[in-house]
């Protein structure tokens, strides 16, 4: 499951219209060897194409809750994310000194992605089957998740929703719950991390470093949003 991966996908439109958003989208041919792909993310930061192109077709696993109530899904090779205790910050609770004080493990795919912030949800076949507030339908949902490729990745740059579709028929679908939070992050190689913001601006930096205050426009030049 986690080897080379030799997938093949029908092409996909470059943007469709969802509950009346219009959403910038991808338009792909085939990942296979030696074949010359076409791809554009019409009106969105060149920094979603590069990120967003290796994950079209990998299966996604280890699906489930994070932090209460948010949803975690892995991508590619698992291996293991190691902890290092660290010093609580002033004024921080027993609790909160205690769990800093562990060294923590954790799976992780060479790609992660955690829905944080955002009001979210699981459709299977266009049927709503879990959403954030409810964690029993987080876990049965995700677990239906599991093994499913990622096909496509769609944002309305304005309204900020956005949409992850998979082979089998499912699909989550994400938009703000709030007007400044961070709403999802893409975990990728190299300790690098997407963070994308319910006010339109996102950053991309290093995972392993203090964040820096560098947030840019989702939206550039004409995307196709009315």
């Amino acid at each position: 499951m986690f080897g080379n991966l030799k997938v093949r996908f029908a092409s996909i439109a470059v943007s469709a219209k969802i509950s009346g958003q219009t959403f910038c989208g991808v338009t792909g041919k085939s990942i296979s060897k030696g074949v010359v792909m076409k791809r554009e993310f019409v009106g969105l930061a060149p920094v979603f194409e590069r990120l967003f192109t290796p994950l079209y077709g990998q299966p996604c696993w280890g699906v489930g809750p994070g932090i209460r109530p948010t949803l975690t899904l892995e991508f590619g090779k698992p291996h293991l994310d190691i902890r290092e205790p660290v010093g609580a910050p002033k004024g921080a609770s027993a609790r909160i000194k205690a769990h800093l004080a562990r060294r923590r493990i954790f799976v992780h795919g060479q790609w992660h992605l955690w829905l944080y912030f955002c009001n979210w949800e699981l459709h299977y076949m266009g049927r709503k089957i879990g959403y954030r507030s409810a964690e029993a339908t987080i876990q049965r949902g995700g677990g239906s998740l599991n093994g499913e490729k990622l096909v496509r990745f769609s944002m309305a740059p304005r309204s900020m929703r956005c949409r992850f579709d998979f082979d089998l028929g499912s699909s989550i679908r994400t938009w703000p719950s709030d007007s400044t939070s961070d709403q999802w992050m893409l975990y990728a190689p190299s300790h690098r991390v997407l963070i994308v913001r319910a006010d339109g601006k996102y950053h991309y930096g290093r995972s392993d470093l203090a964040l820096e205050d560098r947030w840019k426009p989702v939206r550039v030049g004409d995307a196709p949003e009315r």
